[in-house]
């Protein structure tokens, strides 16, 4: 065993004193215990970290392709909505109807509406 000295404030040498009072034992023992303690709580904290870490980044690692797929597959939906829009849109001008950006603007509020519809509510 090595020798190791060091100061203490007073509340924390009467709180180990009270300590080795109750268990019929040395300061000395107690610190070593305490020690010995907090050291192993360290060291785990420090693996768990570790372990974290890892398991963090192979689940980014995994995910990131899907993720990748899904923002490729969204954008497509954007465009394929976007071109509906302008082609619906057209296809009512065509028709001859002059309101046919007012008649767009009712229907893309009755679409909001319905998307914002509970799932029970749809018909």
């Amino acid at each position: 065993m090595r020798r190791l000295n060091f100061y203490l404030d007073e509340e924390i040498y009467n709180k180990l004193k009270a300590l080795a009072c109750e268990n019929e034992t040395s300061i000395a023992e107690i610190a070593r215990r305490i020690l010995s303690e907090g050291l192993s709580i360290e060291h785990a904290n420090k693996g768990v970290d570790a372990l974290t870490q890892t398991i963090r980044r192979v689940i980014r690692d995994e995910l990131k392709p899907v993720e990748n797929r899904m923002a490729k597959l969204s954008a497509k939906a954007a465009v394929a909505s976007a071109s509906s829009m302008y082609l619906n849109v057209q296809a009512i001008a065509d028709m001859g109807k002059n309101d046919a950006v007012e008649i767009y603007d009712k229907a893309r509020k009755k679409a909001v509406a319905y998307v914002r519809m509970p799932a029970d509510e749809m018909e």
